[in-house]
């Protein structure tokens, strides 16, 4: 080190060793590369075909919950244990009708015939319905009339045969009742008799259905009036007309066979279900659009328990094939770019050879992410088309420096002048990749787990496109560069130019006179400098108003394309039956229930109280109570019943003809049996529904505080387990913890890239203005994305996320140029910078548009999401780092680099 290098400061010390021995790795590189490039080139295949073993663990993960829930949350573990306790569940299949009025003799003819249809499916292996429905016990008006007989006295309507009845005799009929397949329907009140269907009338049916609203046997089982929409009634309060009339066919969930790896689709987003049940469903569909084609004076709308699963995995990946006439759009893209218009200096090979690069990255990543057991998620499809916008930006960097080459180094030999390309521009490529592998690294730190998959394949895609592009691609650049200079043809390789020439046209540097023109005689000139000012200013009042009305929303429906069958049915669903929210329940586990039955009672009061927030409270609590108060005069509200009093009421109860709509809410040591105390009971539970909701604002609350109604409670016996659940939760709690993730993930990003710059440009000033370059890139993309009708989910988290890496490039590329620009005023080291290195940032995020132009005339949801932010990244990004940063540097721009004396890069012994 010289002695005016000794006499500088320390931090003048530090630049002057950060960027000594940065640009002398990559001179030393870049030499080494071009002196051995099919080395390099075969050292890079070998290592693409090592890491590509990894991906014989490659897994890619189709369980929702272990793709969108945060692993630690309640929810995932109320998930497990409920699983694991009740075995069995049931997947809702409906139909719905609309008509002017669907309480006529046509209708109801039509809906036996489809209920006869789907009674009697069967699927291509041999699948009956009867195979795979829910079964609950048989229980009608003919048994409660064979039962008549036994009343004592003329009270029917309180009779109840399993008092009045001889145990053994009441056990033995209720043993011998069949089971039928689980189904909500009107044509119940005619117990779907072919014979009675066909002689109704319009008012036989108005007096039946207002005569049995709610099932008196089942209760809520088989609430009738749930099934109609559009209600006229009449001025006595009696149901005359309807508009909408729903039927529901119950399929059985074995919890046991469910395999998500074998019947989830590559979204994530199927429900758990059997192979067998899915298959019988997709016969249903086929009834359901059989029936649908041929129904004339009304219309008929149907889904399946797998209509949400099939419709958005298809829509999302639907449109793929569009995506890859954007890589071969991008293909011309880069040909153009990186050729000059004349036989020899077209680069088709070379260019095709740089998209490969990011190929070979995209596998690396994906086998050393599989090694490591990181899943791969469906928005991991995206992330070729990014690694694709990164890769090409930095070869148009590459590209770029090697057309800034001084007239003197152009007389070096081919590998110096390799290195004296990569000198530069290994060094501005190497800032902008730190950075975003960086600020992918600091998001894979989310609690949202297909977000941290994809934040790791990205930051590792990332890191291997760089490292591809400064060896593979450069040493096919060098090769390719072999055969430029021996004027061979890039169209025809064994075609050789003697005395070759290229034309003046290809020669001339186009873009870099426009960028001059542009902004030497409007840019850079104070009104122009004044003009670039107010913009930014006004489109950062826009913004920062927009984000505050930017809302935390997601409703699943948006991956439903609305002319779909499944859209087409939400849509008169919400019309005609706006009120029906979410199913839930509050669950208890294997507390001592006489012991604990008074919080079992609190839980069920809390809940009576909270009609603000659920309906339809379907609690045996209460039913129990009354039947042992009237029945045995006692009062449990008020008295501890002795244990064994208690499991001979509970079983009297579930046995009754009102209590038997009960037994689902109970899971006991051993099976229940008639006659018989009840067994230790694991688990019961009280059914209710959420009341719809507008957004977050209200539905994180109401399960907040559903929640806490369950775990506010002592439980002090058994295994204290208390809980709220519904399938909902699964979506709700993202929406509870998105927006603090994502502002988590934007900070930490904003800072690591602070601090990356600072390490690598090590100029305070530059890494400031960088700084505040993607700060307002951000900001901007935030309002505006608010402006476009989006709001924050995990789709947008994901898409600005990758926001912050791509913005990074466009500033840090400009930043680092004018560091290295040593001549000439403020004015004129910025004219320098964007005519030198502006044209290549701007073919980057023009190619980083083109990467993902298709994904607007997709009609996914995610595509559409993705599309509607990078498009705001590049312009808001190229704006401000290829705009306003050469503004603000023009003005009060630091000094160059310290100036430095290198050690003679061309005395360097490379061996």
């Amino acid at each position: 080190m010289d002695k005016e290098t000794n006499n500088i400061k320390w931090y003048q010390r530090f630049t002057y060793s950060v960027v000594t021995y940065t640009e002398l790795f990559f001179y030393k590189l870049g030499i080494r590369i071009a002196k051995s490039p099919f080395i390099t080139i075969a050292l890079c295949w070998m290592f693409v075909i090592l890491s590509a073993f990894g991906l014989f663990r490659f897994h890619q993960e189709k369980s929702p919950i272990k793709l969108w829930v945060p692993p630690n949350s309640q929810f995932v573990a109320d998930s497990e244990r409920l699983m694991e306790t009740f075995e069995t569940a049931y997947r809702i299949q409906m139909m719905q009708i609309v008509a002017d009025d669907v309480l006529t003799p046509e209708v109801f003819m039509e809906l036996h015939e489809v209920d006869e249809l789907v009674r009697n499916s069967v699927t291509r292996s041999g699948i009956h319905w009867n195979d795979v429905c829910f079964k609950i016990p048989q229980i009608d008006q003919g048994m409660y009339t064979l039962m008549m007989p036994y009343r004592r006295g003329n009270n029917t309507e309180d009779f109840d045969p399993s008092l009045e009845m001889d145990t053994d005799t009441y056990c033995g009929m209720i043993e011998g009742i069949e089971k039928e397949c689980f189904e909500k329907s009107v044509l119940d009140l005619w117990d779907h008799s072919d014979r009675k269907i066909k002689k109704l009338t319009k008012q036989a049916i108005v007096d039946k259905i207002n005569k049995f609203k709610i099932d008196p046997l089942l209760g809520q089982l088989k609430n009738y009036g749930d099934l109609l929409g559009g209600v006229t009634t009449n001025s006595t309060g009696h149901i005359i007309a309807a508009k909408s009339l729903n039927n529901y066919w119950m399929a059985l969930l074995n919890f046991s066979a469910v395999n998500m790896d074998e019947i989830g689709n590559s979204a994530g987003t199927n429900d758990w279900a059997s192979a067998e049940c899915l298959e019988w469903e997709e016969t249903f569909l086929n009834i359901m659009k059989y029936s649908a084609q041929r129904a004339e004076n009304f219309k008929i709308y149907y889904t399946a328990a797998r209509s949400f699963g099939d419709i958005s995995g298809a829509t999302m990946f639907q449109d793929l094939d569009i995506l890859f006439i954007g890589v071969f759009i991008m293909v011309f893209y880069v040909q153009f770019v990186i050729s000059k218009f004349n036989c020899v200096e077209a680069r088709m090979i070379l260019g095709c050879f740089g998209l490969l690069s990011v190929g070979m990255a995209f596998v690396v990543a994906a086998g050393l992410c599989s090694l490591f057991g990181v899943f791969y998620g469906p928005v991991h499809t995206s992330l070729p088309f990014l690694l694709m916008g990164l890769g090409v930006d930095d070869m148009f960097v590459i590209m770029a420096c090697w057309e800034q080459l001084t007239p003197e180094q152009k007389l070096l030999p081919l590998p110096e002048k390799v290195g004296a390309m990569m000198k530069h521009a290994g060094v501005s490529i190497t800032v902008t990749t730190a950075t975003d592998v960086l600020a992918f690294f600091i998001g894979s730190s989310t609690i949202l787990p297909c977000l941290q998959s994809y934040c790791i394949y990205a930051a590792l895609g990332v890191l291997m496109t760089f490292i591809f592009v400064v060896t593979f691609y450069v040493a096919c650049f060098t090769i390719d560069q072999r055969r430029v200079e021996k004027h061979i043809s890039g169209f025809w390789p064994w075609k050789r130019y003697e005395n070759y020439k290229p034309n003046p046209f290809s020669q001339a540097e186009t873009s870099n006179k426009v960028f001059n023109l542009i902004y030497s005689k409007v840019i850079l000139t104070w009104p122009g400098k004044l003009l670039v000012l107010c913009i930014t200013l006004i489109c950062l009042g826009l913004s920062i108003e927009s984000v505050f009305k930017l809302e935390q929303r997601f409703d699943p429906t948006w991956f439903i394309p609305q002319h779909t069958y499944l859209g087409e049915f939400l849509k008169q669903k919400f019309e005609y039956f706006p009120n029906n929210g979410f199913e839930a329940a509050t669950y208890v586990g294997a507390v001592n229930y006489t012991y604990e039955f008074k919080n079992v009672i609190h839980i069920d009061s809390q809940l009576e109280n909270s009609s603000d927030i659920v309906t339809d409270i379907n609690s045996w609590v209460g039913p129990f109570r009354n039947y042992v108060k009237v029945n045995y005069k006692i009062d449990i509200y008020n008295e501890t019943l002795e244990e064994t009093k208690f499991n001979d009421f509970l079983s009297k109860f579930l046995f009754s003809m009102k209590g038997a709509q009960f037994q689902g809410n109970f899971k006991f040591e051993k099976p229940l049996q008639c006659g018989i105390p009840a067994p230790k009971i694991m688990m019961s539970s009280i059914d209710y529904k959420f009341k719809l909701f507008s957004g977050p604002e209200e539905h994180v609350p109401a399960m907040r505080r559903s929640m806490s109604i369950s775990k506010d409670v002592n439980f002090t016996t058994g295994d204290r387990f208390s809980t709220a659940f519904s399938k909902v939760f699964a979506s709700w709690i993202t929406d509870e913890v998105i927006d603090a993730e994502l502002l988590r993930n934007l900070q930490l990003a904003l800072i690591a890239v602070m601090a990356c710059t600072m390490l690598l440009i090590a100029n305070l000033q530059i890494c400031f203005w960088v700084f505040i370059c993607i700060l307002l890139s951000i900001v901007n993309v935030c309002g505006f994305m608010q402006r476009w009708g989006l709001t924050i989910d995990l789709v947008t988290c994901i898409g600005l996320t990758l926001a912050i890496g791509l913005c990074v490039d466009y500033a840090t590329h400009i930043g680092h140029t004018f560091l290295t620009i040593g001549e000439g005023s403020l004015n004129d080291r910025a004219l320098k910078t964007v005519t030198s290195i502006g044209s290549a940032v701007l073919y980057g995020g023009t190619s980083t548009l083109i990467g993902v132009a298709m994904l607007g005339v997709s009609d996914a949801y995610n595509f559409q999401t993705f599309f509607k932010i990078f498009l705001l990244v590049v312009i808001f990004g190229l704006f401000h780092g290829v705009v306003l940063l050469p503004v603000i540097l023009s003005c009060i721009g630091p000094k160059p680099y310290f100036t430095h004396k290198l050690v003679q890069q061309t005395d360097i012994a490379l061996t």
